[in-house]
């Protein structure tokens, strides 16, 4: 659905992109994250056509931007860190305003609003909305079109609790009718919860990229393991730090330790095969934002 290949950008002294190669597949949630500065929203106004790359290519839905940006602008669906509208209008002409911009019926508006939580303030001026409420009808003006792509720039920013948790529901819907959506955000933990796969860029190039199970095996990181043990006894810490667990502790009848993906399944046969009676156990594994902290160390903007 979308290629970048050796995507370059240069501001005078800046390197903002130093050889992006990224593929997104048609109906893929896609992230990109990374510190300030890493060139993330370049590389989104780059797809967007907003900004002239110096070098590269990029192609979206087998056509090449350079040669036809207006049929790939009228695919996606965008919405900027920051957007302002005419603070004189309501929500709901707001709304009617993209809608005729975009060739919208305007009998389906409302139910634009309605997807995005602000049904009851559509007849509120532009002036008198919250912060919260202005993003949500920026992600309103996004969506209006039923476009296959949506590019999302800090998506969440500025929503309180209640919108953050509509945002989720509307990106699970909008990936559920096929659509194809390339987020950006600091947020991580809605990253983690919604993206299919990961690119993490630091100072202009890409330097992982795969899915968050992917990326935890890459880094070998460390998984928490907890076990309730109706009979635990002193060796079975013993056995579980031959097997190569870490900070091993014993609470009442709980074994918590940590270990690596591939000793986890080692871990329970062998105190299972030494009569450890195990009623029930979970796993913690590492955070996006773990994660993230590992590949940015050395980074001053991270």
């Amino acid at each position: 659905m979308i290629k970048i290949e050796n995507l370059v950008k240069h501001y005078k002294n800046t390197k903002a992109l130093q050889g992006v190669s990224l593929e997104i597949a048609m109906g893929e949630t896609f992230a990109i994250v990374g510190p300030n500065g890493a060139g993330k929203t370049t590389l989104l106004n780059s797809i967007l056509g907003l900004i002239h790359p110096t070098a590269g290519k990029i192609t979206v839905d087998n056509i090449e931007l350079s040669r036809n940006p207006k049929e790939i602008k009228r695919k996606i669906g965008y919405l900027p860190q920051r957007i302002a509208f005419h603070e004189n209008l309501s929500a709901l002409e707001v709304i009617e305003f993209y809608g005729a911009l975009r060739g919208v019926n305007n009998t389906r508006l409302e139910s634009f609003l309605d997807a995005v939580g602000l049904t009851e303030q559509k007849n509120k001026k532009v002036g008198a909305l919250s912060g919260g409420m202005l993003q949500r009808l920026a992600l309103a003006q996004a969506i209006i079109s039923d476009p296959p792509i949506l590019i999302l720039d800090e998506p969440t920013i500025s929503l309180d609790p209640e919108g953050r948790v509509a945002f989720k529901k509307l990106i699970r819907e909008e990936k559920n009718k096929g659509k194809t959506i390339l987020l950006s955000s600091h947020i991580l933990s809605y990253i983690e919860e919604l993206a299919d796969r990961i690119a993490i860029l630091v100072k202009g190039k890409v330097v992982a990229l795969d899915t968050l199970a992917g990326l935890r095996t890459e880094l070998k990181l460390n998984s928490i393991l907890e076990m309730v043990i109706e009979n635990l006894s002193p060796l079975a810490l013993k056995l579980v730090e031959d097997s190569g667990a870490k900070n091993a502790t014993i609470k009442g009848k709980n074994l918590r330790f940590l270990i690596s993906p591939k000793d986890k399944t080692n871990v329970i046969k062998t105190l299972t095969e030494n009569g450890f009676d195990i009623s029930d156990f979970w796993t913690e594994d590492p955070s996006l934002e773990e994660i993230f902290i590992k590949y940015t160390e050395g980074d001053s903007n991270s």
